[in-house]
């Protein structure tokens, strides 16, 4: 064991997966997959390997064509049987996904339409509650013009009661005056009566009597008169009095019929809203049905995305397990380059990658085979496996 603790099984495992790769394994490339190590360590594993993998394939330079053969033969099978699998399932995947757009888009036109419908029972429920609004300031109008109204009647029946006492009081009044003045022709026509069967001489006393009887009668009656006209003037103002309230029942009628009409629209508003809601909540559950149809056509497609990743996947695989036989075979069977050739560097992780040189001389030793190249004047001793055709 090497005093850094690399041993011969770590180099092989590091070497087999950069050939797999299909990576040149050099010492420095594989000391920096491995993290540590010396060089002139990594270098005796690497070619003890060599040597070990030598012994192993001597006898395969006699199949490498066939092995070759059947290696290509069976990439291409596998590539092509990937590609129709992969292109069948596109094919179905396509007409899936035709599907599916016509279905998304028939739900996004029953989606746009329930939108719009949305939207017209929601500007008919702004203009159903602007109403409403409107017609609660009306009732609100109308409570307080009936507010003052029922104030103003109890105060005009306050005066119709007033006025009904006071002529209560003047007919109390008349019938008194009527009952004295009925009385006193009683009296007096009792007393001349009386007088009839009295002496001659009292005739004189009677009649000046009868005069001052005739005076006072006089003024009685003008006391009646002007109580008659003080009572017509009295039932006038009763009669203006009643006609005022008989104006004012028939105006809180007027009002009371007014607020039933309100009180009837708003109960058709209340109706009309009640309608407009329920309706508003069947088209939420409707779009939240297409929602969820959309998302279950959402998921349909992200497991068909899948699928195609895996078959993506196992095509890689394919391709890789392609590169490693592709490996081997170039490995097992050496191209071979003529003297003045142009051959380019083809190992990504070599200082003279992508540079073009021109063949000088090859070098075999054993199976190993090596080329002189000159790039530019500077000739460089390089393996066969990192060279290819210019």
């Amino acid at each position: 064991m090497a005093r850094d603790g690399i041993t011969k099984h770590q180099v092989q495992q590091v070497r087999n997966e950069l050939i797999a790769q299909g990576r040149h394994p050099s010492v420095e490339l594989v000391r920096s997959e491995l993290g540590s190590g010396s060089n002139t360590t990594i270098l005796k594993y690497l070619r003890e390997l060599e040597v070990d993998e030598k012994g192993r394939l001597d006898n395969l330079s006699a199949l490498s064509d066939e092995l070759g053969q059947f290696v290509g033969h069976l990439a291409q099978r596998l590539q092509e049987e990937a590609m129709q699998r992969i292109k069948t399932t596109e094919e179905r995947h396509h007409l899936v996904i035709a599907e599916r757009q016509r279905q998304l888009d028939v739900l996004r036109q029953e989606l746009m339409a329930i939108s719009e419908h949305r939207d017209k029972l929601e500007h008919q429920h702004r203009e159903a509650l602007a109403q409403i609004e409107e017609l609660k300031h009306a009732r609100h109008e109308d409570a307080l013009q009936l507010s003052s109204m029922t104030s103003e009647n109890r105060h005009l029946s306050g005066t119709i009661q007033d006025k009904e006492k006071h002529i209560q009081s003047l007919e109390e009044k008349h019938t008194h005056a009527r009952h004295a003045l009925e009385h006193y022709r009683e009296s007096v026509k009792t007393q001349r009566e009386q007088e009839q069967h009295r002496h001659d001489h009292q005739v004189q006393q009677l009649q000046a009597e009868l005069r001052l009887s005739h005076q006072a009668l006089s003024v009685k009656q003008q006391e009646c008169t002007t109580l008659k006209e003080q009572t017509q003037q009295q039932s006038a103002e009763l009669h203006h009095a009643t006609q005022s309230v008989s104006k004012i029942e028939q105006q809180l009628l007027g009002s009371q019929n007014s607020q039933q009409q309100t009180e009837q629209q708003l109960y058709r508003k209340d109706t009309e809203l009640n309608r407009l809601q329920k309706q508003h909540e069947d088209l939420q559950q409707q779009y939240a049905a297409a929602a969820a149809k959309v998302a279950s056509l959402q998921a349909n497609e992200q497991a068909w995305l899948q699928e195609k990743a895996a078959l993506s996947a196992s095509l890689s695989t394919q391709q890789q397990l392609w590169q490693t036989f592709s490996t081997v075979n170039a490995i097992s069977t050496p191209a071979q380059y003529a003297k003045g050739e142009d051959v380019i560097v083809v190992d990504a992780d070599h200082a003279l990658y992508d540079r073009i040189g021109q063949v000088e001389r090859c070098v075999k030793k054993g199976s190993t085979v090596k080329y002189s190249v000159n790039f530019d004047g500077e000739t460089y001793t390089l393996p066969d496996r990192i060279l290819r055709l210019a």
